[in-house]
């Protein structure tokens, strides 16, 4: 993953195959640039050399408070406690353990004054607010953010994700469509200054207007539904791994991560699915394999079928062509996520994720169950 390395992400190469192998017209209602009930940032990654940037604003007049949610998708050492990637990492005074997988929330509320823009660094959390509601400091009705805490993430290094809810004063979920989020990666380790090297759109849920109730399971998609649907298709536009960039001459590598729509807070349960990938080279042969995905997954796209990534459909050198398109089919639960570019330069600059391409509503409802 190019977060191991610090590696940067590559700006825009998305774009160099939108159009491929074109889509229909009938998306999802999923959206990254419209105001949303519940926002999902599937991407938050803290080590001691980069931080994720959390930027949440209210696009309305009035306050809105948030019910946020840390999911932690750490693996730790059966012997140790430590955070690992692979069993490799849990040798300890001679003896061998399993790496774990696991998966916690920690949660959070943040009260948000109209208008408000509102950012913190998930490493460090937030301490002090702009408007506190003591003496003058309250926004121009009497609002503030009084009562609101934000928690740094509950461990280093921390590879998770960040959900957060529209809610009314009592708890009950709110059908008030006013949140617009981002993220931005920074790596704190390039010079004197930190730099951003990724800067992307949350993930916005919109809340169906009449529809949501006052209980806490809130319905996405399904024949009865309070939010929109999560999509059928997640469509990725992509270089195939290990290509040469035609523009700059660098080695290409496309990750990706997805994130379940459907968890339950509640009973501490992530939720899951099976993905079906149909890949598709520039002379439209077909491709296939599946994975599953268990509360967050993040691969290179060559490694995602086999442990070696030359031999992948996902290789440029097994594909033959130099762009290609995923779809992939979630099946048991629906699925979010984001893919990044990134070359073997280490080229500088500021970056962008690519975003990925809903289509389609799930039939089968998805549940996420707040405290």
């Amino acid at each position: 993953m190019w977060k191991k390395g610090i590696r940067l992400a590559v700006a825009g190469l998305g774009c160099v195959v939108c159009g491929f192998i074109g889509a229909s017209a009938a998306f999802a209602d999923v959206t990254s640039d419209r105001a949303a009930a519940i926002l999902v940032w599937p991407d938050v990654f803290v080590t001691r050399g980069l931080d994720t940037e959390i930027q949440v604003s209210n696009a309305s007049q009035e306050a809105i408070l948030l019910h946020c949610f840390y999911e932690n998708a750490n693996s730790h050492c059966s012997n140790s406690g430590r955070v690992c990637s692979s069993g490799l990492e849990c040798v300890s005074d001679g003896q061998s353990g399993r790496c774990v997988p696991g998966w916690i929330e920690t949660d959070f509320r943040v009260r948000l004054t109209p208008r408000q823009p509102l950012g913190w660094l998930a490493g460090e959390g937030l301490q002090q607010f702009p408007l506190t509601g003591v003496g003058p400091s309250v926004g121009p009705d009497g609002s503030s953010n009084a009562g609101s805490r934000i928690p740094p993430v509950p461990e280093l290094p921390f590879n998770g994700a960040l959900r957060c809810i529209a809610i009314n004063d009592d708890g009950t979920p709110s059908d008030r469509n006013v949140l617009v989020g981002h993220t931005t990666f920074i790596d704190q380790d390039e010079g004197p200054s930190p730099i951003d090297i990724a800067k992307a759109n949350a993930i916005g849920l919109q809340a169906i207007q009449g529809a949501v109730n006052d209980d806490r399971d809130l319905v996405l998609g399904g024949p009865e539904p309070e939010y929109n649907g999560c999509p059928n298709f997640l469509i990725v536009n992509h270089f195939f791994d290990g290509v040469e960039n035609p523009v700059t001459g660098d080695r290409m590598t496309t990750e990706l991560t997805l994130v379940p729509c459907a968890n339950d807070y509640l009973r501490q349960i992530p939720g899951n699915a099976v993905v079906q990938y149909l890949v598709y080279n520039e002379f439209e042969q077909r491709f296939s394999t599946s994975r599953s995905v268990n509360c967050k997954f993040q691969s290179d796209l060559s490694e995602i079928d086999t442990t070696d990534p030359d031999r992948s459909i996902f290789s440029a050198g097994v594909a033959g062509t130099v762009v290609g398109q995923s779809r992939l089919n979630p099946l048991g639960g629906g699925l979010l996520g984001v893919v990044y570019e990134y070359s073997s330069s280490m080229a500088t600059g500021t970056s962008a994720e690519v975003n990925i391409h809903y289509q389609g509503d799930r039939p089968d409802p998805d549940l996420v169950i707040i405290p």
